[in-house]
């Protein structure tokens, strides 16, 4: 009988608090199909997960300061010194680059694999380069693949890596038995939807992959592989559906990523039993919904809030939720007293601007006035809420700053963690295509240099250059401060740095 195929998948996502979803994902579909799967993921080498919204100390608001400054310093030295700090700091993987490689290759000599296949984000292309050389060195076919795959532009710059085999660009996880097989019989690749090239004369080929339409066709992810205990709880990764049920905000790339063009749901059946099926594999009770928007289906939100307990009694869970102007958005006070009973201990929303005329143009589609009863109504029901925000959109000013300080100064009482974030513009979006083809639309604000291997855009505004923009961000700086160092509740303290 013919031993079966052997496949090494390669986590560098390398989450710090749960296991990655799409590695799951892989190791569930191949191993479905008589595959056998080993999983390398530097958390099991001692790197440090991706880290993020550490709590605050003593020196945090000053260095936040800081780097505001040479963030929007006029030196491009500066600006590029703080960028490249900001990269290392972010991840253990990008630190700690040659101790990764190292154990990859000591993974490769153990497992001995008949294909490599690699989870990423855009950021870690210099350990990708490096783990194609080596597996070019041993003869060993390598498939890439990541969220961030979804532009042409972006797909032909990292197909055209030494000794990669094939690019996966879209949805393509349940062909995956089908591809290996033709990788493994050096058949042709572009036969596959969703797969791109460079042939021997350094021509490139393929396409992206349609988004997969049958969700509930696709196996729960298997999670058996990681390190647990590396993890500080016992928490599970969960998405109900794929895309934004709103999915028009400018800046936003999650909706131009691999899963999140066009929106499709799971049925509620199929989402309750990955809910009790992870209850018992892997004894958790903690759960994480990574869906851009929860309440994007509201019978799948409703049947979340009916059914939590009954599928993992004492479950605790987190989600995002976009507060829009439907009537009936699933977050009535009688709505979020019901998620607070299934076990919902923090709710994400995306705040973005205190300045509504801000939000407007970043196409939101959301009403101060509603978020803040929804923060209301969220912690009077014992939700924990998070807010994220983002500085730089343009077109605006030092008075939208100040109106965004003023929201978290009123409502510091029902926020408890805040995310600001400085613009980034992502090839793909919205934003970048009006950036590109309308510049004269947007002001001072422009773009300087688009980076294909990280799919980002290097912008100037003047705006945020000027002494009064600096000032009115410190006092957003201030009041960002002054919720993130408080105690975050006892009810979702679980959840603390979990995105």
């Amino acid at each position: 009988m013919k031993n079966p195929n052997k496949v090494l998948l390669v986590d560098l996502n390398n989450f710090a608090r749960y296991p990655s979803m799409s590695i799951g994902y892989l190791a569930s579909v191949l191993r479905q199909a008589g595959i056998f799967v080993s999983v390398y993921a530097p958390l099991m080498v001692g790197v440090r997960g991706v880290t993020r919204e550490a709590r605050p100390h003593r020196f945090s608001l000053l260095a936040a300061r800081l780097n505001h400054r040479a963030a929007t310093s006029a030196s491009s030295w500066v600006r590029g010194w703080r960028n490249r700090l900001a990269a290392r700091r972010l991840s253990d993987v990008t630190a700690h680059e040659g101790l990764v490689v190292e154990q990859f290759q000591a993974a490769l000599m153990r497992d001995k694999p008949d294909a490599v296949m690699i989870s990423t984000y855009l950021m870690y292309r210099a350990v990708c380069e490096r783990i194609c050389a080596i597996c070019q060195s041993h003869h060993v076919p390598v498939l890439i693949g990541g969220p961030y795959f979804s532009q042409p532009e972006v797909i032909e710059d990292w197909a055209r890596i030494p000794g990669l085999s094939a690019l996966a660009a879209g949805e393509v996880e349940v062909e995956l038995p089908d591809i290996l097989k033709t990788l493994l019989n050096h058949g042709d690749l572009l036969r596959h939807e969703g797969l791109a090239i460079t042939d021997t004369e350094g021509r490139f080929k393929g396409g992206i992959a349609a988004p997969q339409t049958n969700l509930d066709a696709v196996p729960f992810p298997d999670y058996s592989d990681f390190p647990w205990a590396a993890y500080p709880n016992r928490i599970v990764p969960l998405i109900t559906g794929r895309g934004c049920g709103w999915g028009v905000c400018t800046f936003c790339s999650d909706v131009t990523s691999t899963a999140g063009r066009t929106y499709r749901s799971r049925s509620p059946q199929n989402v309750m039993s990955e809910i009790a099926s992870h209850h018992v594999r892997h004894d958790v009770s903690r759960f994480v919904f990574t869906d851009l928007k929860l309440n994007s289906n509201l019978l799948m939100w409703r049947a979340i809030l009916d059914g939590m307990q009954g599928a993992a009694p004492s479950a605790q869970w987190i989600g995002a939720v976009h507060v829009g102007r439907e009537q009936d958005n699933g977050l009535s006070a009688n709505d979020l007293a019901a998620a607070s009973a299934s076990g919902c201990v923090r709710l994400t929303t995306g705040l973005e601007s205190g300045s509504q005329r801000i939000a407007d143009l970043m196409k939101k589609g959301t009403r101060l006035g509603a978020i803040s009863d929804f923060l209301h109504n969220a912690t009077a029901a014992g939700i924990s809420c998070r807010c994220t925000m983002i500085l730089g959109y343009p077109g605006e000013t030092a008075a939208d700053v100040h109106a965004s300080a003023a929201f978290l100064e009123d409502h510091a009482r029902v926020i408890e963690r805040v995310s600001l974030n400085r613009l980034q513009v992502i090839i793909g979006t919205a934003l970048h295509r009006h950036a590109m083809h309308k510049p004269g639309r947007l002001g001072s604000f422009r773009i300087v240099s688009n980076d294909l291997r990280n799919a980002q855009a290097e912008h100037r505004y003047d705006e945020v250059e000027t002494a009064s923009h600096r000032k009115s961000v410190m006092r957003l700086l201030t009041a960002v401060h002054h919720i993130n160092s408080r105690e975050i509740s006892s009810m979702a303290c679980e959840f603390e740095g979990v995105m």
